[in-house]
C-alpha cells in the first residue's frame, strides 16, 4: 500500500493488545477527502469497529480543515453501504481519477 505513504494520507487503526482489527485512511485532495482502505476483520464485524473507524477519521478529517469526504465502494459491499448511508453520506457523480463503473458506488458526505 504504497499510496498510503505519500503526503496528505491519515492512516489509523484500532487495536487490542497491540493486533490491528480495523483500519481506515484518509487522502486529502485540497477540495475533498477521499477515504479509503475501510476495513474491518472479519471475525471482528457487527461490533460497531467501522462506525468507530469512520467517526475518528471524519473527526481526524475536520480537525485538519477538510469539509467534505468522498469515498468509492463496491455494490456487493451491502454492510459497508448501509453503514455510510446512516452516517450521512449520500451518493453523488464518479470523482477524481475514478469513472463510472456498474459495480461502483460513489458516495460524500458534508463535515
Amino acid at each position: 500500500m504504497e499510496s498510503l505513504r505519500q503526503p496528505h494520507t491519515t492512516f489509523m487503526t484500532a487495536r487490542v493488545d497491540g493486533i490491528p482489527l480495523a483500519c481506515g485512511a484518509g487522502v486529502d485532495h485540497g477540495d475533498y477527502v477521499e477515504l479509503k482502505y475501510m476495513y474491518v476483520l472479519p471475525a471482528c464485524r457487527g461490533m460497531g469497529l467501522g462506525k468507530q473507524m469512520l467517526e475518528a477519521l471524519e473527526q481526524q478529517i475536520r480537525a485538519n480543515g477538510g469539509k467534505i469526504v468522498k469515498l468509492e465502494t463496491g455494490t456487493a459491499q451491502t454492510e459497508s453501504i448501509e453503514l455510510y448511508e446512516r452516517s450521512g453520506y449520500r451518493r453523488c457523480r464518479p470523482f477524481g481519477e475514478h469513472g463510472a463503473q456498474p459495480s461502483s458506488i460513489f458516495m460524500e458526505k458534508p463535515l
